[in-house]
């Protein structure tokens, strides 16, 4: 490129935002749209129930009314022309119209690389080259999409009740059931609590990107959602909404009904997202913010800690071994203070202690509790190779019976050092031999 003379200064558009009439954006590999001034604010020209997010448009209609460039040369003067500076057969440019009747088309270019960052810039019928701050191509370059305001989809993580993975060859689910969180389909299984807790996390901070269009006016295979790669759908449980009056006094309530959401997953975008039918219409999702549905796995939730039972919710525990077969039964009774009054909490919620009887005779409660926190504490160390199955006898089983839940833990021969462990007839991990020894129940 030949050297270019810069020249002063210059404001380009000097006008008010109520003087723009009208607008047209061009954005390269995007359909173009007319935006048009409808009292103080601006509406679609072919779709005028189009909802735009009107900080963006006041963006927009802020730099399309006060323009200031620096003039760099002429085109004539630079070795390659307009394709050299970034303005060739496609690229960004948009045309506005004012009240006077006078019109502005921008057309916008690349980098200018200077030491202060700029892009190249002229005006339709103008053989002039400016620069101007990249601030002004970012406020105005944006498909259609970008201006509809995204629906909030980050809802409060505590109504989720359960939760569906449909992939195009497996499926599973997740149920909250009396308090516990299990997998509930295609088998049984205690889920990891750390894991559902990442989960509701991620939940917090889910967002959409950018809308694309309805569903039923695109094609939606080119979005690679005429077959899902993924469909997951959050059930959300009943919930109250409570209002609050400018005095701090309790104002209405609005009961929500129970409801599903459902987002399918379709074709990738770059590395960097994908897209995703939500409620009727598809959007660009980012892998930053939702990522998480495309990652979501059976195996990760399968607790290595399947013994999820706290002991106030338990009410019996049988043990079987080449001993003898055992039954524990617990009873929770209220504690009493010395001063013969229930005792609480910091909460104030009463408190309890548990009675212990093993087959029928009392049982030492610290011994019991002490030996049922190694059950909660036994993890799973390793993975059982894929084509592991049990057979025989147990060496030792564990059956739960808790409230609203039951729960069969069984311990088969693995190698010298290690037990599988079989939860509801599934075998997944293996655990140290001694550390089963270790539990006297």
């Amino acid at each position: 490129m030949a050297a270019l003379h810069e020249d002063p200064h210059v404001t380009l558009i000097g006008k008010t935002p109520e003087d723009l009439t009208a607008f047209e954006v061009f954005p390269p590999g995007h359909a173009s749209f007319r935006l048009i001034r409808v009292g103080s604010g601006y509406q679609l020209a072919d779709d005028p129930a189009f909802p735009l997010n009107t900080y963006m448009v006041d963006q927009m209609v802020q730099d399309l009314t006060t323009l200031d460039a620096q003039i760099v040369g002429d085109v004539a003067d630079v070795t390659g022309g307009t394709d050299a500076l970034g303005l060739g057969e496609e690229h960004f440019h948009v045309s506005a119209e004012y009240a006077d009747g006078s019109s502005r088309t921008l057309h916008f270019g690349r980098a200018s690389y200077s030491e202060i960052p700029s892009d190249y810039m002229m005006l339709s019928g103008d053989s002039t080259v400016y620069t101007v701050s990249p601030q002004i191509r970012s406020n105005l370059d944006f498909p259609l999409g970008a201006l509809r305001p995204l629906p909030r989809i980050n809802f409060n993580s505590d109504l989720l009740d359960a939760l569906e993975v449909q992939d195009q060859d497996r499926y599973f689910e997740l149920a909250l059931d009396n308090g516990f969180w299990l997998v509930t389909s295609p088998l049984s299984y205690p889920a990891d609590l750390w894991k559902i807790a990442e989960i509701k996390k991620d939940i917090e901070t889910m967002r959409l990107a950018v809308y694309v269009g309805r569903a039923e006016a695109l094609d939606l295979a080119a979005y690679g959602l005429s077959q899902p790669v993924r469909q997951v759908t959050f059930h959300l449980g009943e919930s109250i909404i409570l209002t609050q009056a400018e005095d701090g006094q309790s104002g209405n309530t609005q009961e929500v009904d129970a409801q599903s959401l459902r987002f399918s997953i379709g074709s990738e975008i770059g590395r960097v997202g994908f897209y995703c039918l939500y409620d009727g219409a598809v959007y660009q999702a980012s892998y930053a913010s939702m990522g998480f549905l495309t990652t979501l796995d059976l195996f990760g939730f399968l607790a290595a800690k399947p013994v999820i039972i706290p002991i106030n919710r338990l009410l019996s525990l049988q043990v079987e071994d080449a001993a003898n077969h055992r039954i524990y039964q617990v009873e929770l009774v209220e504690r009493i203070e010395k001063n013969n009054a229930l005792a609480l909490d910091e909460e104030g919620r009463q408190l309890y202690d548990p009675v212990i009887s093993m087959n029928g005779a009392e049982f030492d409660q610290d011994t019991f509790v002490q030996e049922y926190l190694k059950l909660v504490d036994l993890a799973g160390q390793g993975r059982l190779p894929g084509d592991y199955t049990t057979t025989g006898a147990p060496v030792t089983r564990f059956g739960f019976t808790a409230d609203g839940m039951r729960l069969d833990l069984a311990f088969y021969p693995f190698d010298a050092l290690h037990l599988a462990m079989a939860v509801n007839g599934q075998a997944y991990w293996y655990v140290p031999q001694q550390a089963v020894a270790d539990i006297a129940l």
